[in-house]
């Protein structure tokens, strides 16, 4: 038998989380909330590389990327970034992908010049986890200028 009280307290919880497109674990399930997920995953990592917080972006680089990522973490200590923007995102179908260009404005520290480089994210959401994975295009900011 149902106790009326509890059905009274849980039904307006249940129909808020269907209004917002969660499901009963808090997972994004619609397109618009999916991209609020992305958008704030994408930023965070965006401000982990421009302030020097490679252990925090490792989080969510794809995993056959992490290796590499992890090996360039000492070159890219080599640089500062004065400032950077999220230029544009575009979405995939049903906001299972997305792709975003980023400029970073910042100098090594080998040389007194500041220069603006573009970089490429390319992202992905796992279906099981419901996780985020970027693969990283980090070569622009690696290679110090003149190479």
């Amino acid at each position: 038998m149902r106790n009326p009280l509890l059905l009274l307290l849980t039904t307006p919880l249940a129909l808020c989380g269907c209004a917002v497109g969660l499901n009963i674990a808090g997972i994004a399930t619609s397109p618009l909330d999916r991209k609020g997920q992305f958008e704030e995953i994408q930023g965070r990592y965006t401000s982990d590389i421009r302030f020097g917080m490679f252990e925090d972006a490792l989080a969510v680089v794809e995993p056959e990327h992490k290796p590499r990522f992890e090996r360039e973490m000492e070159r890219m200590r080599g640089i500062r970034f004065s400032d950077h923007r999220i230029e544009r995102i575009e979405y995939g179908p049903n906001v299972m992908r997305a792709t975003a260009t980023v400029r970073y404005r910042g100098y090594w520290l080998s040389s007194p010049f500041e220069r603006e480089v573009r970089v490429t994210q390319q992202w992905r959401r796992e279906a099981p986890s419901q996780r985020w994975y970027v693969t990283p295009d980090f070569d622009q900011l690696i290679d110090p200028p003149g190479s």
